[in-house]
């Protein structure tokens, strides 16, 4: 199930970017770096190469949501809620969503080394060709998510992904975290 696209007007106004709810918007080249936003609610919107990192959003609200290219390095999403949102070739390393409600969300050709999933729940969501290196899935609830084509090196969590939909091919290559992660010693 893909996510649901921005409900955009044909010309929408130009939004006040200091507002705690950006709706019908389309950002291009916006920075929001380093700056505390908490409850931040994106409503409709469209963001293109936009500067998110270090954006502290905890408890923020994401809907109908597509975020293409941009720097979210260290963004904190903590103890929100993403709807029906699309990550593009995003770099987002580092990035928390720990405690985060996950639903219809893509995430195609992201940078999402050493992420935080930590006790989230993610319910359809799809994760393609993604750097997952070192992220932490410590108490994750996965339902209907797929993972195709990922990079899992040094996963934290790899137990929580039950639920999870991988190819095969995806599963061998990952082999050595889930024999970890099950506790199987590899004979040499």
């Amino acid at each position: 199930m893909r996510p649901d696209p921005p409900d955009l007007p044909p010309a929408p106004e130009a939004p006040d970017l200091s507002a705690s709810r950006i709706a019908e918007a389309r950002l291009a080249g916006a920075s929001f770096a380093g700056e505390r936003r908490l409850g931040l609610s994106l409503l409709d919107c469209e963001i293109d190469d936009c500067d998110l990192a270090n954006l502290d959003a905890r408890g923020g609200v994401f809907r109908r949501v597509a975020i293409t290219g941009g720097r979210l390095t260290g963004c904190n999403l903590s103890e929100a809620v993403l709807a029906d949102v699309s990550f593009q070739s995003c770099r987002a390393d580092l990035v928390a969503f720990a405690a985060t409600r996950l639903e219809r969300v893509r995430f195609a050709s992201c940078n999402l080394a050493q992420a935080d999933f930590q006790e989230g729940r993610l319910r359809a969501v799809v994760f393609e060709d993604c750097d997952l290196s070192g992220a932490d899935l410590s108490g994750a609830k996965f339902e209907s998510v797929d993972m195709v084509g990922c990079r899992l090196a040094a996963m934290r969590g790899a137990d929580a992904l039950q639920g999870v939909r991988m190819y095969w091919s995806d599963v061998l290559e990952n082999a050595d975290l889930f024999s970890a992660a099950c506790g199987v010693q590899l004979l040499q």
